[in-house]
């Protein structure tokens, strides 16, 4: 996956409010590795940058549509269509009221809890910001 641009080129609509969330937050890189990892085999993913050197936050958009973030020592944030937003609170997922109903953290590297699916989570993820747009 290759760089697309900073996180000034998402700006605008169905993306403000995780680009305000993510601001100024850096990403640990493992935590950036493993979200780029799960997203490796979906065809339109773009990934962007606070900037292009350093440590900023990482999203993962397609359309124009953010879809995916790492952030801090152990977050991934996706956004989920409804349907799939309580299958993954109830695996270990923690809602994101501050970007939406649609948004939720999976934390990574904790002790005692099975490693979370990100293939899975980011795949689902990609799909419903596909289908839904900018519009979301």
């Amino acid at each position: 996956m290759e760089l697309a641009g900073d996180l000034e080129a998402l700006r605008g609509g169905v993306n403000d409010a995780v680009l305000a969330y993510v601001g100024a937050m850096s990403a640990h890189d493992e935590v950036a590795a493993a979200l780029q990892e799960a997203a490796q085999s979906l065809g339109d993913a773009q990934l962007h940058v606070r900037a292009p050197t350093g440590y900023g936050a990482v999203v993962l958009a397609t359309r124009g549509v953010a879809f995916a973030f790492a952030a801090g020592m152990a977050q991934i944030g996706v956004r989920l269509g409804p349907e799939l937003v309580g299958r993954a609170l109830a695996t270990g997922a923690a809602a994101l009221p501050a970007i939406g109903p649609d948004w939720v953290a999976i934390t990574l590297f904790r002790d005692d809890w099975p490693d979370p699916d990100l293939r899975f989570w980011t795949r689902k993820a990609y799909v419903y910001a596909r289908t839904t747009g900018a519009h979301g």
